[in-house]
């Protein structure tokens, strides 16, 4: 006689209740990213005629913040890899609030027949916000002068021997301007001290 007891789990089994906010990281940038688009009123680019017949619609908006965010996490990225991260990634996951992942031709058909004109005017309305939450200042536009070689050929960098030759005096020029302004920097909080 086998008298061995049958176990009816397995360690891969669901633990319920699932939370997937608990499980995601309160620094993530999911979180800025759905309020930056929580803040946008996106009635005015997703509004479209309700269908009386077959399955319904998937909810644009939920479409739009899982395109923008992978887009945003990777880069440029396909359609079928959008579709596997809506299945294994938990912030995709959070991001469809329970809704069922959307398969690759979903997702194709609503960024050629919605987004295909209304991108630029999103991506405008996003900036807009950045710029008014973090007062971004729009009139000054800053330049930076690196000069970086070009893959063509190591031989091409023209401004090498006079950048290597050159280096200790920029150094020297930048130091004395750094000391110049935190000399001014700590005047003014002494000023500024001593006054009230």
């Amino acid at each position: 006689m086998n008298n061995q007891p049958q176990e009816y789990y397995t360690p891969f089994q669901l633990k319920f209740p699932v939370e997937i906010e608990k499980i995601i990281e309160i620094s993530d940038p999911v979180y800025t990213f759905c309020e930056v688009i929580d803040h946008i009123d996106l009635n005015k680019y997703l509004m479209t005629e309700d269908r009386r017949t077959g399955r319904p619609r998937y909810d644009e908006e939920t479409l739009l913040k899982v395109i923008l965010f992978a887009f945003m996490e990777d880069g440029y990225v396909s359609l079928r890899k959008i579709e596997k991260l809506c299945k294994t990634d938990i912030r995709f996951m959070w991001l469809l609030q329970d809704n069922p992942p959307p398969n690759h031709m979903t997702i194709d058909n609503f960024m050629n027949n919605v987004l295909n004109k209304k991108i630029d005017e999103i991506f405008a309305d996003i900036n807009k916000y950045i710029f008014k939450k973090e007062n971004v200042d729009l009139n000054h536009v800053y330049i930076n002068g690196t000069k970086i070689e070009a893959n063509a050929n190591k031989y091409s960098w023209v401004w090498k021997k006079s950048c290597e030759k050159n280096r200790q005096k920029v150094f020297a020029k930048i130091t004395d301007l750094l000391i110049v302004v935190y000399r001014h920097l700590n005047f003014a909080a002494e000023t500024v001290f001593f006054s009230s």
